[in-house]
């Protein structure tokens, strides 16, 4: 899917408007729908403006990572090493808050990036050598893996089964951090891994094409929302139904919080009773994607984004204003669920992983509970609204 940001077409309707006072950037809310189309068009605007924000960030700063495994490749050292690793943590919070655009017939899932950008949960064994065997993975067998390289990387991806990863950010935070065996903190690989241990080379191959890769693919992600890129085609997304786009999008917000969220990400986690079945085991950062998630989530439902350096960069309507245009109460409660669902994670105790491991009764796990079920009761407020929008009886 080639997508065209609707901010070009803003642009051009504004242009239109300038010079006729008739004229109105958005067709008439028809005789019986329940939402305002004026309200539809500025949230449906704002929400491309807020994709091509966030993900623009989100570039940079894999860029800037990209730059530090550079750095260490030609410096190998602990503090190299460490660097590339902070930069990896500062880079895997900014793309999760793009997090939120999934499931909703957009770029990330359309493109069929999503896989190999953040597919989860990984077999270390695939990629390197592991305690139970030194000589697994790609990097270790030379003879099966002939090539390490951009175009090879992405083809062993998934290859024999979903948990066979070779591309993405949990492949290369299994690099940077090696597996995780401290109860109590992230895994510590050795600089020298790259260095001087077995297949060093090969490693440092991986880990800096697996780099290259990632920043590729969120380049191909990012430029799909780019307004920059209008060449005259109108694009799927925003050729659909009004009520179709809407739809997806709401369908997306309901996937991300529900399905994954409190979900697998959280539900699952602590049922497992397994340190290494959170998400971001190897670097020990889950509360970040969590937290991060959450951001997301609130830019496109609020219509507000803060990018890193505190800067309001769009302020405008949401998601849920096209809600409210339809019924306010319905609105009013599901934003009091969504920020009590943010406030129980964002309190989440930190490091995720010995929350998994503690009682069931501990205030971590009640914290847990809690931001589950307030994702959840906002989960179902949302199905409540799309279907009192009628969105599903309305052409697609």
């Amino acid at each position: 899917m080639r997508l065209r940001n609707i901010c070009t077409i803003v642009l051009i309707a504004a242009f239109i408007f300038s010079a006729r006072s008739d004229f109105e950037p958005f067709p008439p809310t028809p005789e019986g729908q329940k939402y305002s189309n004026e309200v539809a068009f500025q949230a449906l605007s704002n929400y491309t403006d807020i994709a091509w924000a966030m993900y623009a960030d989100a570039v940079r700063d894999v860029v800037r990572f990209n730059m530090a495994v550079y750095h260490f490749r030609k410096d190998p050292g602990p503090e190299t090493l460490q660097n590339a690793k902070d930069l990896w943590i500062d880079a895997r919070k900014t793309y999760g808050k793009t997090e939120c655009f999934r499931f909703s017939e957009t770029p990330i899932d359309e493109l069929g990036l999503e896989i190999l950008i953040n597919a989860w949960p990984v077999d270390e064994s695939y990629i390197d050598y592991t305690r139970d065997d030194r000589d697994s993975g790609i990097i270790n067998q030379p003879d099966r893996y002939p090539k390490i390289n951009s175009v090879y990387l992405p083809k062993l991806n998934e290859q024999g089964g979903e948990a066979n990863v070779s591309t993405g950010w949990h492949t290369i935070e299994f690099l940077l951090w090696g597996q995780d065996f401290d109860t109590d903190g992230p895994g510590n690989r050795p600089w020298t891994d790259f260095t001087t241990a077995k297949n060093a080379d090969r490693r440092m191959t991986y880990l800096v094409t697996a780099t290259e890769v990632l920043r590729s693919h969120l380049v191909t992600v990012s430029e799909e929302w780019n307004p920059a890129n209008y060449d005259g085609e109108s694009g799927e997304f925003f050729i659909r139904h009004p009520s179709r786009i809407i739809r997806s999008i709401m369908t997306g917000i309901g996937s991300m919080a529900g399905r994954e969220i409190a979900d697998e990400r959280l539900a699952a986690a602590i049922r497992s009773g397994s340190q290494e079945n959170e998400y971001s085991c190897f670097s020990d950062t889950t509360h970040n994607d969590l937290v991060a998630n959450m951001e997301g989530l609130e830019s496109i439902l609020f219509g507000k984004f803060i990018n890193k350096s505190g800067k309001v960069v769009i302020d405008g309507k949401g998601i849920i204003d096209i809600i409210s245009s339809a019924d306010k109460e319905l609105a009013g409660r599901m934003e009091t669920q969504f920020r009590s669902a943010m406030m129980h994670i964002e309190a989440i105790p930190r490091p995720f992983d010995q929350i998994i491991v503690a009682p069931a009764d501990s205030e971590g796990r009640k914290t847990i509970d809690k931001a589950i079920s307030s994702l959840w009761e906002f989960v179902y407020s949302m199905s409540v609204a799309e279907k009192f929008m009628e969105l599903n009886t309305r052409p697609r």
